[in-house]
Parts: structure tokens; C-alpha cells; sequence
């Protein structure tokens, strides 16, 4: 199996999971509101399993539009700028992406066991359930900028067109 077919199936697992979440944390929330204003009985489960599902569906949506290119950014300057320049940047800034992905591995997984100690309140979870999500997406955006910056270097510097915007 090639690596772009991995990815592929990464990013579709990723989908799915974002979707699933989504629609669970509006039942989760929807049936919060309904016990706590019509029975006046709120569950006090709902907050934590929706916070859970919260984190984790942004760390792999933001590993998701990361691959797509679709972070937001203000790109008129890079525009502006000659198309090898505009490669030599856009790969520069896509290493500066790297290693802050790095940085979000690296000192997610160092709190781990400090916040792994803890648990919620309600469910009784491990904390470091809530924090795994911080590396985990990392390291998703880690491989995603990585498949962008070799993809890129593969193509040249024509591979970054104007109406892409910077492509990041």
C-alpha cells in the first residue's frame, strides 16, 4: 500500500470521526438542554463527554484542513511575490509549521503523566484522555505538512499557482 493511500485512508477515518463527533455532541447537548429545562434534571456527563469529543474532533479537523490547505490565512503579500520566492516562503513557513507540531508532541506527551494523575469529576476518566488529543493532532499535522513540503519539492516551484494562495 502506497503512502499516499494511507493518507487518503487517514483522512477518511479522520472525516468520519469529525462527522460521528458532531453529530453526537448535538444529541449530547440537545438531550442536556431538553433534561435540564423540561425535566429539571441535567446530566452532568454531558459536559465532559461533549468537552472530550470537543478537543478531539478540533485537533483532527485542524490535522484534516491542513492536508486540504484550508487554514485561514491573509496571503495578499505572498501573492505579490515572484513564484520562487513565493516556494522559497511557502517552504519555509511549512518547516516553521513542522516544528511546531513538534513542540505540541513533544510537550504533549510530557504532561501526560502529570495529567493523567487526574481525573473528571463526573465520569471518572483519566484526564490524560483529554490531553492525548494535543499530540495526536500533532502529529497528524506533522505528516500532513510533511506529504505538503515533499510534494512540493517534488513539483518545484511551479506548484505554488496564484489562485491557491500560499498553499500552507
Amino acid at each position: 500500500m502506497s503512502v499516499d493511500k494511507v493518507l487518503n485512508l487517514v483522512e477518511k477515518i479522520l472525516e468520519l470521526i469529525c462527522t460521528v463527533f458532531v453529530g453526537a455532541i448535538v444529541l449530547v447537548l440537545f438531550y442536556a438542554v431538553v433534561m435540564r429545562y423540561v425535566f429539571h434534571m441535567p446530566p452532568a456527563w454531558s459536559i465532559e463527554v461533549s468537552r472530550f469529543m470537543f478537543l478531539w474532533m478540533v485537533m483532527f479537523g485542524a490535522a484534516l484542513v491542513t492536508r486540504e490547505k484550508s487554514h485561514i490565512e491573509i496571503d495578499f503579500i505572498v501573492n505579490c511575490i515572484p513564484l520562487k520566492v513565493r516556494f522559497l516562503w511557502i517552504n519555509l513557513l511549512r518547516l516553521v509549521m513542522l516544528a511546531f507540531c513538534g513542540v505540541l508532541i513533544y510537550y504533549g506527551v510530557k504532561i501526560l503523566p502529570i495529567v493523567g494523575q487526574a481525573n473528571t469529576p463526573t465520569l471518572e476518566m483519566s484526564m490524560g484522555w483529554l490531553y492525548a488529543s494535543v499530540p495526536a493532532g500533532g502529529f497528524l499535522m506533522g505528516v500532513y505538512i510533511l506529504e505538503l513540503f515533499i510534494r512540493s519539492l517534488r513539483e518545484g516551484y511551479r506548484s505554488v499557482r496564484l489562485e491557491e494562495g500560499s498553499g500552507l
